[in-house]
């Protein structure tokens, strides 16, 4: 790109944009209007706080798994000054977007007074102090280098502005984004473009990518559309990386900037985060609701001795709920399948049906499947192994 045409004109083509703009104010009104229990919600928020770090770390190459970041997040609720004193560069990255993360919570509220330079200034500060110290500053815009990023695999290599004019375009940036034209377009639209045009620009020596989500992350806060929680799209972006760094790369291609591609691809991730965190929601309250309804079903009487569920079908269908819980709360499945193997293998299974034969384990897992509580099917393999999953269904039935 031309850095002596650059302004922070566009181009929008907000006509495509309508249906999934419609979609993300769907999922957020579901979500919005559902009184969630005090350990949903908790849950819930965690959940969201370590995707969104580990998303945002990732993409910059960090190494660390979920559920190390998980720990490092708890490190900050719970410090260690052994840990702390022997924490890696990785390690302290995390922590400090946890860190950060924190803070852009309590700054992005609707109350607060617009975003400052001064603000970026001190995410920045947080998010890389003590973790990312070659050619970087904490805090500190770059005013004496230049900076390039990218790749010709991920659309081309992407070339900073000139160190000189980073202050100047800077003041501009946030203009720009507290503009009130800015501000009267749709929030995500207004995050996405704010992301956008300050990774543009690059001002730091490093943690340009994470100061950016962040800031995206913070203005959806700010206008209510974390829901939940506070959460962005850097768990999104880091799953589909390589469209996320292209469409970057490709809407810098021409000036002034068409920048609807990647507009698009954010508002069609924040609907799929919206959706997931819905499916969370829907995931439990069907659980919910099928063990009431377990309760109900072996409570009913269908002759003077016999229960519509016997006590070993009972607790055959209280371990299946639990096994087949979704691994990703998230997830659009609703119940996580099973293979029968692991199931008869299981020490439940073993427990539950040791005086008697085998016969009786396969006709009453049979039976429930008749009666509509499981669903059973052969899988598409070559093996043509049996699959067992939850059918929530049942809980209309009984």
């Amino acid at each position: 790109m031309d850095w002596d045409k650059f302004s922070f004109d566009y181009r929008p083509e907000t006509g495509g944009l309508f249906a999934p703009i419609i979609s993300i104010e769907a999922y957020k009104e579901a979500a919005m209007n559902l009184v969630l229990p005090p350990d949903w919600r908790e849950q819930l928020d965690r959940l969201n706080r370590v995707r969104a770090v580990y998303g945002t770390t990732a993409l910059e190459g960090n190494p660390l798994s979920e559920s190390e970041v998980s720990h490092q997040l708890d490190l900050l609720e719970n410090p260690d000054e052994k840990a702390k004193a022997r924490a890696t560069k990785e390690q302290i990255q995390i922590r400090n977007s946890g860190t950060a993360q924190a803070w852009a919570r309590l700054r992005f509220t609707p109350e607060n007074a617009p975003i400052s330079l001064n603000d970026i200034l001190y995410m920045h500060r947080v998010l890389t102090t003590d973790s990312d110290t070659e050619h970087n500053a904490p805090g500190k815009l770059r005013t004496d280098f230049e900076v390039t990023v990218g790749s010709p695999e991920m659309g081309g290599v992407h070339r900073g502005a000139p160190a000189k004019d980073v202050p100047a375009l800077m003041e501009k940036f946030v203009d720009f984004i507290n503009h009130r034209k800015q501000k009267e377009s749709h929030p995500v639209i207004h995050a996405v473009l704010s992301h956008f045009f300050l990774v543009t620009i690059h001002p730091f020596g490093d943690g340009n990518g994470r100061i950016s989500r962040l800031l995206e992350a913070g203005i959806l806060f700010q206008h209510g559309y974390n829901v939940h929680g506070f959460y962005g799209l850097s768990n999104y972006f880091y799953k589909n990386e390589a469209k996320y760094k292209t469409l970057l790369q490709e809407c810098r291609a021409e000036q002034p900037f068409n920048v609807t591609p990647f507009v698009r691809f954010g508002i069609d991730g924040f609907a799929s985060e919206l959706k997931g965190i819905n499916n969370f929601v829907k995931t439990k309250l069907n659980r919910v609701v099928y063990r009431n309804m377990l309760v109900r079903a072996f409570n009913q009487r269908v002759g003077s001795r016999r229960r519509l569920l016997n006590q070993r079908e009972y607790r055959l269908l209280q371990f299946l709920l639990t096994e087949t819980e979704p691994f990703d709360p998230f997830s659009d499945s609703p119940s996580r399948q099973i293979k029968f193997s692991e199931l008869q293998q299981s020490a439940f299974v073993q427990g539950a049906y040791k005086n008697f034969t085998t016969r009786t384990f396969y006709r009453e897992l049979n039976r429930l499947g008749q009666m509509g509580f499981i669903k059973i099917r052969r899988d598409d393999s070559a093996a043509r192994e049996w699959i067992l999953e939850l059918d929530l269904d049942a809980i209309g039935r009984y």
